[in-house]
């Protein structure tokens, strides 16, 4: 599948908008998503420093990077000039040439107190703390993104229906997983969006249960947890198969967090508080007396990395965008029975929302 070229001005072009609003001269910036954001830039080590008054991005790479680097920013289109050191200890000198004794920001959350020691020893330049931009600015993707998610999301689909066609039961925990990894990777992913959960009967009672060799069951219930990588962009899946041999109990857990997950998605548009969205969520599971097993937020944004801006959840509250890609996951989980959870991925629009996850609801698997 083709899809559209990643170009980066706008984005940049909000960045510069964020530094001059904040009084920000000059930027550091050590995270990698935030990195490739700003230049498309994939390899797996970089910095880069921004220069607001020439809307410059310098980007540091060493030796094994530097012909990348400099085709990735062609490409995109990124303002940015490529530094490649043949020493870790050039870096500094050549900050301190380009800076002078400027003021520097940097986000607190990125850097390690051993870069910042390093940095910072020989007091060349202020360093200034401060919560950076990105978060916010990646909130909202343009087309080419929206593209790179929704192959991802596809690719996902299509592995999950595969396998779960072949059969659940009678197989290890770690054989579906591995399956599903391989159809992913077979068929378009670039790599997994994250290590992907396949957790059968009461492994599924911990959210983020690890695959092992437990053989799946016939009356077992299997929450499967899964996503694709494209060119650096994530999505986000979960399914849980209930066979009609499951307890009544499992299967009553199954109806509430059905219920729940589909007036979640439903509350979705532009607009619209993240904390309300999280409240209709709960007020399904408070009506049922299982608020308690409940254990995690009800969303969460996708992109560049797997869990970013916007949380759903009771402790923060943002307001939805048109263009932003978020989940929808409620799920119940009871320790000696099992859990169950179901989520998709959500675009929301300009009038409401698009389901990127077409998997079916009713995971039904051959016996």
């Amino acid at each position: 599948m083709d899809l559209p070229a990643l170009r980066v001005s706008d984005r940049l072009g909000q960045l510069w908008t964020w530094c001059l609003e904040n009084g920000v001269e000059w930027m550091y910036v050590q995270s990698l998503p935030n990195i490739r954001w700003m230049t498309t830039f994939s390899g797996s080590t970089a910095t880069a420093l921004v220069d607001v008054s020439s809307r410059r991005v310098h980007l540091f790479v060493d030796g094994r990077y530097g012909a990348q680097a400099l085709a990735q920013c062609e490409a995109a289109g990124a303002a940015a000039e490529v530094h490649v050191l043949d020493r870790t200890d050039e870096k500094v000198p050549l900050m301190q040439s380009l800076v002078g004794r400027a003021d520097i920001m940097f986000d607190p959350r990125e850097l390690s107190v051993a870069e910042h020691r390093h940095l910072t020893e020989k007091s060349w330049s202020v360093w200034r703390d401060q919560s950076g931009p990105f978060g916010s600015l990646r909130r909202v993707k343009d087309a080419a993104e929206l593209a790179r998610i929704a192959l991802s999301a596809t690719i996902a689909d299509a592995a999950l229906q595969a396998v779960v066609a072949d059969g659940l039961a009678g197989h290890t925990e770690r054989h579906i997983r591995n399956r599903l990894d391989a159809h992913m990777l077979d068929n378009g992913a670039d790599r997994t969006s994250f290590d992907t959960i396949v957790a059968s009967g009461p492994n599924s009672a911990m959210p983020h249960h690890r695959p092992s060799d437990r053989v799946i069951g016939a009356s077992d219930v299997v929450i499967i947890d899964m996503g694709a990588e494209v060119q650096g962009y994530r999505s986000d899946m979960t399914r849980t198969h209930v066979p009609a041999s499951a307890t009544r109990e499992v299967r009553e857990m199954e109806e509430i967090v059905r219920e729940a997950q589909s007036l979640g998605v439903a509350a979705m548009g532009p607009g619209v508080d993240t904390f309300d969205i999280d409240e209709k969520v709960r007020t399904v599971f408070r009506r049922n007396g299982v608020e308690e097993e409940f254990v995690h937020g009800s969303g969460h944004g996708v992109g560049l990395v797997i869990h970013e801006e916007p949380l759903i959840n009771r402790r923060q509250r943002a307001v939805l965008a048109c263009g932003e890609v978020v989940t929808m996951e409620p799920g119940l989980y009871r320790v000696g029975v099992g859990g169950v959870r179901i989520e998709d991925l959500v675009l929301i629009t300009t009038d409401g929302r698009e389901v990127l996850t077409h998997s079916p609801k009713e995971l039904s698997c051959p016996r």
